[in-house]
């Protein structure tokens, strides 16, 4: 079985590789790796990376001129055969949006997930992530302090997980896309677990699932990965984000937000859509971009 998954970044990807990589080694799948087979590898491993397994995971970009794969932030190189590349791997993480290409690529996975998270947690996280000293290091950039940041950049953070999420879902029932939730796993692990299971169509025991979750616990993800994991909360941003802010990111993302099942404003209770929506997407892209339009008129 060959699982594509894809997601905006620090959308809880590591946390949905990790759990795929266990579904697969329970259920007795073993999973093949590119990058492991390359002799860049036994170098990587040497390297200060952001988290210990990240120079084993098969991490691909996607242009509408060019696949590429890469080892963080570090290294990249083109991939010469799409086909010869996925033939070699069994399970590929893509931060990449929609492009002119993706739909050869979904065409050659078995399967494809795509995680989703509240843009405003995203948005903190990300602020916080570009920051940091491992992103410093590689794309220095004169902005250290994430609230400063956060501020600069909030709607740019905003507009590209609008976008990245839109295109995902619209694509989801053509291309058949698992819409996973990372607030799901955070708050009701079991429950997204099952999802992921049965699209998968994959069967564990209820022990194995027990275990699985004790092994994914965020608690347990941390502290293997302590640079990369932070808080694991959801809906953090009713209390760090201004009333200003939460107005503009209803402004950009609204629709979608909504549309997700996600809160609306601020004191209402954790909430997401569990089922994919059924939606007319093109009326969706137009109640966004006319939600949007007072940025441009500013």
């Amino acid at each position: 079985m060959k699982i594509l998954q894809g997601g905006a970044p620090k959308c809880g990807n590591l946390w949905l590789y990790q759990i795929i990589q266990q579904v697969l080694e329970r259920s007795g799948q073993p999973a093949s790796s590119f990058i492991q087979r390359q002799p860049i590898y036994e170098i990587a491993k040497t390297w200060e990376l952001n988290y210990p397994t990240q120079a084993s995971i098969d991490v691909l970009d996607i242009t509408d001129l060019q696949y590429s794969y890469r080892i963080s932030s570090i290294f990249r190189m083109p991939v010469e055969s799409i086909k010869d590349y996925v033939a070699q791997t069994d399970h590929v993480w893509t931060h990449s949006p929609v492009c002119k290409r993706s739909g050869e690529l979904f065409s050659l996975f078995d399967k494809k997930v795509y995680i989703v998270r509240d843009p405003r947690d995203r948005a903190i996280s990300a602020s916080k992530y570009y920051t940091s000293d491992y992103m410093l290091k590689y794309y220095p950039q004169e902005e250290t302090d994430p609230k400063r940041y956060l501020e600069k950049h909030f709607d740019a953070l905003l507009l590209e997980w609008v976008w990245h999420v839109y295109d995902h879902l619209r694509y989801s029932r053509e291309h058949h896309i698992h819409i996973a939730f990372y607030e799901g796993f955070l708050l009701d692990f079991q429950q997204e677990l099952g999802r992921l299971l049965d699209y998968l169509e994959v069967t564990l025991s209820e022990q194995e699932r027990a275990d699985l979750q004790h092994a994914m616990s965020f608690a347990t993800m941390k502290s293997k990965n302590p640079k990369h994991l932070k808080k694991g909360q959801s809906g953090y941003w009713m209390g760090q984000l201004t009333e200003k802010q939460a107005e503009q990111a209803d402004i950009i993302a609204g629709p979608l937000i909504r549309l997700l099942g996600y809160p609306a404003c601020k004191g209402q209770p954790m909430s997401y859509r569990t089922e994919p929506p059924h939606q007319d997407f093109e009326a969706l892209k137009q109640e966004l971009i006319a939600s949007q339009q007072p940025l441009y008129q500013e």
